[in-house]
């Protein structure tokens, strides 16, 4: 454990501090997002997510409900034009959903 520390300090101090995780692997630290201006609602995405989490209409920017998310990754798998983001950090999630708020 203290080589851990010694090597990644920064990893720690931004998952226990920063509540964020530098390479957008724990679960409880992420998001995914849909960036309005890359998506082309095509719905792969909506198609591939097992539990209905992303929604919009056809060739319309599509949305992802953070709610019923289980971030499976399934939805920026299928995502041919880059639109599906991940995100982490209280205050990068809170900006990406505003941002693909179709209000």
């Amino acid at each position: 454990m203290l080589t851990t520390i010694k090597y990644f300090r920064d990893e720690y101090e931004a998952h226990i501090a920063e509540r964020r995780c530098p390479a957008c692997a724990c679960d409880a630290l992420i998001a995914f997002t849909i960036d309005p201006e890359a998506c082309t609602g095509c719905t792969l995405c909506a198609k591939k997510c097992p539990v209905d989490a992303v929604t919009g209409e056809k060739k319309a920017p599509h949305v992802i409900d953070q709610s019923l998310c289980i971030r499976c990754d399934s939805c920026r798998a299928a995502c041919k034009f880059a639109a599906v983001k991940v995100v982490s950090g209280p205050e990068q999630i809170a900006a990406a959903v505003r941002a693909q708020d179709p209000v």
